[in-house]
């Protein structure tokens, strides 16, 4: 894949990808300029400290051989002695070798000057400083510094007083450039540091300015190591980032393998294959992912089966009756059946439109019940009246089948802020359901009690056939059928339970069932509690 392709391939990897090089770009140079900042301050100020105490060294041997010079000179200005003048040399050469030192260890150009900007010593050397110590084999100052002096009487001079001039007898003077226009031929700065050299006569108290001592070193001995670090850093981060990508190709490929499969089998799932499943290896929230995924492919094909069963389930409710009632009528028009027994006939024919009247009805309920475009007339109900009365509208079906009808009620005087005429339709189909799957002289119980202040909890209970684990998730889903094979009543269209769901649902309550298979089940529901003003 070329690298235009992969910026533009939507994808994870890419988007990661990017993400993380910008990410990493960006705390890079961050980094790198807070890095850049205080390694410089870092560097010049360990270079200033350095050259600082080069200064005062210099400043301490040049004491000695003016002290030297001073006592060993008569009122005239000539040597007293010859071990005077001699010593005298021993301290010019001292100071001479040290700062020949400075600049062979680290590149430092000195100044040694009198108060009027004469210089008195300088390493390199001036070409005028060939009298008193062996020149051989030491260096020349070179002409672009030169040419910058004044030369005047055998003496260089500086030009500027800003080169020789402190104004203070003992702070430094610190300068980054080319100080003062000395070192303007070089492409580079220099830091220079000045300080005064202060000698305090025999027989005064207030120190005298004799001159300066100067020692220059160029900015790129102080930036090689900032340099060589910042190099350092930028190798280590180009590690990283190539690192930090392979790792995200890693993980990336770990996240988007299972999204792709995902991807793929939600097109088998549109396609209607339902049984295509995804291998979990994780426990994160992709493995979560892919468990729900496959959750909610378990869930589609059981939904396609009971809209399959749904469909032949209607069908057959349909189509049988429609059959009869055409074959009924074919008979009476085509002279089969005799007038005698018309009127028979058409009550037969009657009964059938009824039964696909409830069908449709109730198809049209659950749809107006999930669309929420049922209106609920809530009003105070009292909760064992309710019951009492739904029971007694079923006991021709309950004591058809000789089942016990028991009352196990904790909520006297008790009501219920409900829209009543639904309500007795949950508590119908419930108790229609318990009554289909209890066999002959089973019981069924109703229960009513207090689960808080404000909810009053109903259990209709039975001692019927009961519900397998496997079908109990789904027993409130639409066009959903409890296995026929266990059915005592094979009718029905799996409507019953959806629309209980729905009505509680419309009352902002709950449903909730139990069953142990061969002894029967149970649901629960809530309803809002009130009190009657």
């Amino acid at each position: 894949m070329s690298a235009f392709a992969f910026i533009k391939k939507p994808s994870i990897l890419r988007k990661f990808s990017v993400f993380i090089i910008v990410a990493v770009i960006f705390s890079s140079l961050i980094s790198g300029a807070i890095m850049y900042f205080y390694t410089t301050k870092y560097m010049t100020e360990t270079k200033e400290s350095d050259i600082k105490k080069a200064v005062e060294d210099i400043n301490t041997v040049y004491a000695r051989m003016y002290t030297s010079y001073i006592n060993n000179l008569d009122e005239s200005g000539n040597w007293v002695s010859n071990e005077g003048y001699t010593e005298y040399k021993k301290y010019y050469l001292e100071l001479l070798d040290r700062l020949e030192l400075y600049h062979d260890m680290q590149n430092i150009t000195g100044f040694v000057t009198e108060s009027d900007g004469s210089i008195f010593l300088s390493y390199p050397l001036l070409p005028n400083m060939t009298g008193i110590a062996e020149t051989s084999g030491r260096d020349f100052m070179s002409a672009d510094i030169t040419n910058k002096l004044l030369y005047n009487n055998g003496e260089y001079f500086f030009k500027e007083d800003g080169q020789y001039y402190t104004g203070s007898a003992y702070d430094y003077i610190i300068n980054s450039g080319d100080f003062h226009g000395l070192y303007a031929s070089y492409d580079e700065d220099y830091l220079s540091i000045t300080q005064s050299i202060a000698y305090t006569y025999p027989g005064m108290t207030e120190p005298m300015n004799k001159g300066t001592i100067t020692l220059s070193i160029p900015m790129p001995e102080i930036t090689r190591a900032r340099t060589a670090v910042i190099n350092y850093y930028v190798a280590a981060t180009i590690i990283s980032v190539i690192l930090e990508i392979i790792a995200l190709i890693v993980i990336t490929k770990e996240i988007t393998n299972p999204i792709r499969q995902l991807q793929n089998m939600t097109k088998q799932v549109s396609m209607g294959n339902f049984k295509a499943k995804i291998q979990s290896k994780s426990k994160d929230e992709l493995g979560q992912l892919i468990n729900s995924y496959n959750s909610m492919a378990d869930a589609l094909e059981n939904l396609d089966m009971m809209r399959n069963d749904f469909i032949a389930s209607v069908s057959h409710e349909l189509r049988t009756p429609m059959t009869s009632i055409r074959g009924f009528i074919d008979g009476i028009l085509d002279g089969v059946i005799p007038p005698e027994k018309h009127s028979h006939y058409l009550e037969i024919i009657k009964e059938e439109i009824n039964r696909m009247n409830v069908l449709v009805n109730d198809l049209l309920n659950v749809a107006r019940l999930q669309a929420g475009k049922v209106e609920l007339d809530k009003k105070p109900c009292k909760v064992d009246d309710l019951l009492y009365n739904t029971a007694i509208k079923l006991e021709p079906i309950i004591d058809e089948k000789e089942i016990n009808l028991e009352f196990d009620l904790h909520t006297e005087n008790s009501f219920v802020l409900i829209d009543k005429p639904s309500i007795e339709r949950v508590l119908i189909n419930l108790i229609q359901n318990a009554t289909k799957f209890t066999p002959n002289g089973g019981i069924i119980t109703l229960r009513s009690e207090f689960v808080d202040d404000n909810k009053v909890q109903i259990t209709v209970e039975d001692t019927g056939s009961g519900i397998s684990p496997e079908e109990l998730p789904f027993i409130f889903e639409k066009f959903y059928k409890v296995d026929k094979s266990r059915g005592l009543d094979k009718k029905g269209t799996g409507l019953g339970l959806a629309i209980v769901k729905s009505i509680l649902a419309a009352h902002e309550q709950n449903i909730k069932a139990e069953s142990i298979l061969g002894k029967g089940s149970r649901f629960i529901f809530t309803l809002p509690a009130c009190r009657k003003d």
